[in-house]
């Protein structure tokens, strides 16, 4: 077990400096920590103590991580005076999905740029809840990245040009270190439940991205044993560490803070990705299934399920001891699940 560290600042520190930027809050805060004791019997012997985070139920539409995100968000949006928000994502996407009943229960107009994929019919999952938050829907002629990078601007320009105020989510500056501050305070959160039963983490499992930035970052400045498991969903182990390195010390920036997020102070996997973003593997439906009919913590098969895969490897393989503490952070996109029915039925079915 990895042991602490002289910490650079202080929890009620690092909370003032996070505090001290503009947030609207809506999310339901603190999200519960629950043992998973019947999960870890399922694994063996020689499992670690297990819990999960459960910021699935951050309890805005359907929840996620980015809900925390969002508060953050929204505050920024109302200072730039904006009416409209423009997001690009495939018809599943949680990030769309939030954004765009965000627009709706505060008084904003949201625009999706919805990138072709492979679950683009039929509507349903977050592609549903979408239409029923009143998004209104563009398609892109194309997913490759150029041609939704152009058509984003074109969009943007031409609502600018009907005389909208635009809040253009994926060009704004901030939108990745938003992410990651909110998760500092997330950390801060966690290590609070943990003390309250008498325990300290050493591993943090959870999909990658800025989340994962900022539990990382905040483990750091902390001087916290955890280390932060960063499971990639889609993107090469280079390509999520740059991304997650660059949120997390885009918040240490915007905070003040002199620590760095390095690639060494996190361990990032791409070996859980399997054929492709979207595509769930044969470890990934047998998360599904593990979660589910031990704990009845359902999983979705494009994020959350990929990341519990690498936690069940590595417990398997015993990198993990089973005197170790594992949190599992559940970042949410339980929508997804219904657009994955005949997939999750056919892991189902030899189980």
């Amino acid at each position: 077990m990895a042991q602490r560290t002289v910490p650079a600042i202080s929890r009620e520190e690092l909370l003032d400096r996070v505090n001290r930027l503009p947030r609207v809050p809506f999310a339901h805060l603190p999200t519960p920590l629950e043992e998973m004791p019947r999960l870890r019997e399922a694994l063996g012997p020689r499992a670690p103590r297990l819990l999960v985070k459960r910021d699935d139920l951050t309890g805005f539409a359907l929840g996620g991580n980015k809900v925390r995100h969002l508060e953050y968000r929204l505050a920024d949006i109302r200072a730039q005076g904006a009416d409209t928000i423009i997001v690009a994502n495939v018809a599943q996407s949680n990030h769309a999905r939030l954004h765009a009943a965000l627009a709706a229960r505060f008084g904003l107009t949201t625009y999706i740029l919805k990138i072709p994929s492979h679950k683009d019919t039929p509507v349903n999952g977050n592609l549903l809840l979408d239409h029923i938050v009143g998004a209104r829907i563009v398609e892109a002629s194309s997913a490759d990245p150029a041609v939704v990078d152009r058509e984003l601007d074109e969009l943007a320009a031409r609502l600018e040009d009907e005389g909208r105020r635009v809040y253009n989510v994926p060009k704004h500056p901030s939108c990745k270190s938003d992410g990651s501050i909110a998760y500092l305070a997330a950390a801060v959160e966690l290590l609070g439940q943990l003390e309250e039963r008498g325990l300290r983490a050493d591993h943090l499992f959870l999909a990658a991205g800025t989340s994962s930035g900022g539990l990382a970052l905040a483990g750091k400045v902390l001087g916290e044993p955890y280390r932060v498991h960063a499971v990639s969903v889609g993107g090469s182990r280079e390509q999520v560490t740059a991304l997650v390195c660059d949120a997390a010390n885009g918040a240490a920036e915007r905070l003040g803070l002199d620590a760095r997020l390095e690639p060494a102070d996190i361990s990032v996997y791409d070996e859980y990705v399997g054929e492709r973003y979207g595509v769930p593997t044969p470890a990934c439906l047998e998360a599904i299934r593990l979660a589910g009919r031990t704990e009845g913590l359902i999983l979705d098969p494009v994020h959350t399920a990929k990341a519990f895969s690498a936690l069940i490897d590595q417990v398997r393989r015993g990198t993990i001891g089973p005197d170790e503490t594992v949190v599992f952070v559940h970042t949410g996109g339980i929508p997804i699940t219904f657009a994955y029915s005949e997939e999750i039925l056919a892991g189902l079915a030899g189980a």
